[in-house]
This record gives structure tokens, sequence and C-alpha cells, in this order.
């Protein structure tokens, strides 16, 4: 047999499929967007996508700013901002005209900052939008210092017309969020369906064949993942508990089918030894470490 089976292949077709599942919609209105927008890690700030008026507003090239976090280049003039905008967003799903202070291009810029909460590739993001109003606010400043002593000014006009304009992108955004989420549920069902109707009979045709213990191993992890499509165990225990990362629900995953510490090193090409302390972090996370209870029953629990 070939060194990479067909039905390895399928997988990996299957998974690069749902990874590209109603992206270009929110990709063409994420670079074209008229503010400055990025996709960053909620948990610290790692930037994992950043438009072209970002980087302009930034001073620093795409290629810069993504794997770095927004506290590691110096974007907050008070780090503690960050972890407020954290919270309210983990706690409501968004933020909406957070004003804030951000260190852009070495100068100190006022912000209205918005975000919404996304999920990407498992772990919990926020699309974020700022607009710099960091003129207007000088000119604000400057305007209170030079007028006379009275009451102050209700409202700048110029500054409201921005923060309707920043409302309406913001509307947009969820908008847009909306449909890619029913746009990927839709496409998700067509693509269940045929996994169900057109794949697994053929694996269960060719779990009939002669094969050897490696090749059974990997069949059977097949079979699992595919019938995960269906009853999908990965992306529930994502949602569930966002603090584990893409390789713990990986091992998780393997865990829950049985699949010995020995064999998972195997399948995911790592140390036994590291999933020894995949299997122990994720004790941890799910809340067993002080529990009698086996992680395997509790994973298979979940469904």
């Amino acid at each position: 047999m070939s060194d990479k089976p067909k039905y390895e292949e399928l997988e990996q077709e299957l998974n690069d499929l749902k990874a590209r599942v109603a992206g270009d919609k929110f990709t063409m209105a994420f670079k074209v967007a008229p503010y400055s927008m990025a996709i960053v890690r909620l948990i610290d700030g790692l930037i994992i996508e950043a438009n072209a008026r970002f980087c302009q507003m930034t001073g620093l090239m795409r290629e810069e700013l993504l794997g770095r976090t927004t506290l590691e280049l110096g974007m907050w003039d008070d780090p503690k901002e960050r972890e407020v905008i954290r919270k309210i967003v983990e706690r409501d799903g968004s933020i909406r005209n957070f004003e804030i202070k951000d260190r852009f291009g070495g100068k100190l810029k006022h912000g209205l900052y918005s975000a919404e909460k996304i999920i990407v590739n498992g772990e919990s993001c926020m699309a974020t939008t700022v607009v710099d109003v960091s003129e207007l606010r000088e000119a604000q400043e400057a305007l209170a210092q030079s007028a006379p002593a009275g009451p102050a000014p209700m409202t700048n006009p110029e500054l409201e017309v921005k923060t309707r304009e920043l409302e309406e992108v913001n509307k947009a955004l969820r908008t847009l969020l909306d449909q890619t989420k029913n746009d990927a549920k839709n496409f998700e069902q067509r693509i269940l369906a045929n996994v169900e109707d057109l794949i697994l009979p053929y694996v269960s045709r060719l779990k009939n064949t002669p094969l050897d213990i490696n090749q059974r191993v990997y069949l059977n992890v097949v079979e699992t993942n595919l019938t995960d499509l269906i009853s999908p165990f990965m992306r529930m225990i994502g949602e569930k508990h966002n603090e584990l990362t893409p390789r713990e629900i990986e091992v998780a995953n393997l865990v829950r089918m049985g699949t010995t510490s020995k064999e998972i090193a195997k399948l995911l090409n790592i140390s036994k030894r590291a999933v020894e302390f995949h299997r122990d972090s994720l004790r941890t996370k799910l809340g067993l470490k002080k529990s009698k209870k086996n992680l395997r029953a509790y994973l298979a629990s979940l469904n």
C-alpha cells in the first residue's frame, strides 16, 4: 500500500474544507474595512491577523505584527486597559466604543476600541476595530483651554460623526459574522450528510481487508474522526472548555477513543512524555486533578 493511504488524504481534505468554511466573505470585509482591524487571541492578545489600515496605524508590516502580542509590541499605554477589555469581552461577548490610549508608531494616540468575541481554530479570539480620534481629542483639549470659563460644550460634532460611523462598521461586522455562522452551519450540514452516505460505508469495507497493526490503528482513528464530524466532540469540548489548546483537544479526542499514550505519541509525532504532560494538563483544566474520576470516562460523558 502507498505511504499515504487514500483515507488519510480524504481526512486531510475534509479538515481543509472545514477550515475554509465561509471564510471568503469575512476575509474580504476585513481587508477592505476603512478602520484599523485585527484578530487577536483573547487570553494574551497574540495578533493572528491584521488589515492594511491596522498596519498603517501601527507603522509596522503585517509580518512584524503576526505572532506577537500587543503587550510585547508595547501598544498599550496602560497594560491594565487590555485586561479590563479582555474581561468585558469574555463576560459579554463584545465591547463597543471603549476609549483607550495606545502607542502606535512610537506616538501616544487616542482610539475608540470595539471588539467581538469569535472562535478561531478552537481558541477564543477577538475581532477588533480601532478608530483613531487623536486629532479630535487634541482639538477638544485646545478648545477647552482657549474657551472662557463656563459650561463646556456638550459634544464635538465631528467626534459624534466618527462615533456613529464606527457604530455602523460594528453593525456591519456583526451582520457579516452572523452570516458567516449561518453559511458555515449550512455547509457543515452538507458535509456531514456526504460523510455519512458516501464515505463511512467505504471505511467499513476497508476494515474488512488485510491490514497491518499500524494501518488498522490509523483507520480506526480516521473512522472515529469522521464519526465525530457527525457527532462533533472536538468542536463541542473546544467551546465548553475554551482554555484548552488545540493540541490538548487532539489528545483529549484520542484519549476518549481509548488510544494509549504510546499510540497517541506515534499518531501526533510527539514523545510519550509530551503526551503524559498533556494528559496531566487536561486533568487540571477539566477539574479532575482532585477527583477519582477517570479522564477517558469523563471525556466520553461529554458526548
